[in-house]
């Protein structure tokens, strides 16, 4: 179980499930191949995991990602099969022993829907307003940009009422590249899934924890050649997940996955063909 990097207290907050296709999820690779480790159901589709990070330093309470929400339609739970329950952030937090009034800090990797739709919500009133009452929002220039003038490619993953009112309520801080949020938390920038998308490091007393949201969004993405169909520029992903895993292997980071059903951290280690994991936190461990 991973329970602290340093001063940061670690917890995993889990905003539910959901399908996507498959071979979207792959790109290239065979069925054959990938379905051994992500077994489809009969419409093609693998379960991913909605696994937010929240970091406490016993000041600052940063809640990394914030699920799909609760604003979507019926028809577009049936679609993406969602499994959650109403007012899904305050009864994930609630598990956690936190509050959506507790969070102090919410950084958005990217807008996509499946990552910025528990940013916002419905009041009483059904009007869209911000979830975490008390906390600041962080979000990338670059993809802040791309959420209202999105690539074709990427268009429907993109919902403007997931995140406009951050801007109308004055909670939004956008960052112009690689930052530092806080002492022991700061951005890494990476553009081949869509533009702007910011991993997160958390680090302290000589451990490191990255939040790598769409960059390796599966266990099995650790294997270089497995990139998504959904990432707007394969070939740059391709060089980022390079770079990215070199250092992470010669780190020793903790790398914290948002959609692997079954896995939440794992370490690296470079082999001879490719990353080998050398110690894993699997979801049953880290209840």
């Amino acid at each position: 179980m991973l329970k602290n990097i340093g001063k940061w207290k670690i917890s995993s907050v889990n905003m539910g499930k959901f399908k996507l296709d498959g071979g979207a999820m792959m790109g290239t690779v065979p069925k054959v191949m990938w379905e051994k480790t992500n077994p489809p159901d009969d419409l093609n589709r693998i379960d991913l995991a909605l696994r937010c990070l929240l970091v406490d330093d016993g000041e600052n309470v940063v809640l990394i990602e914030t699920g799909l929400g609760d604003k979507v339609s019926d028809k577009f739970k049936n679609i993406f099969q969602i499994k959650h329950i109403d007012d899904t952030q305050q009864h994930a937090l609630s598990r956690t022993g936190y509050s959506c009034s507790d969070i102090t800090h919410v950084i958005l990797t990217h807008l996509h829907f499946d990552h910025s739709g528990g940013a916002t919500r419905f009041d009483d009133q059904g009007h869209i307003i911000p979830t975490f009452p008390n906390a600041k929002y962080y979000i990338s220039e670059k993809n802040w940009r791309a959420g209202f003038h999105p690539n074709p490619r990427d268009r429907a993953s993109y919902l403007i009422e997931n995140y406009e009112a951050l801007e109308k309520y004055g909670v939004l801080t956008l960052l112009p590249g690689n930052s530092q949020i806080l002492p022991g938390i700061s951005t890494y920038l990476v553009n081949g899934h869509t533009s702007g998308q910011q991993l997160v490091k958390v680090e302290d007393a000589g451990e490191t924890v990255v939040f790598i949201s769409d960059l390796i969004p599966l266990r099995s993405h650790l294997q270089i050649p497995w990139i998504m169909g959904y990432d707007l520029n394969a070939m740059l992903t391709l060089e980022e997940k390079i770079k990215f895993l070199e250092q992470a292997s010669d780190g020793k980071w903790w790398l914290w996955f948002y959609h692997d059903p079954k896995t939440v951290s794992v370490r690296v280690n470079k082999g001879e063909k490719h990353y080998e994991v050398t110690e894993e936190i699997k979801e049953i461990d880290n209840k």
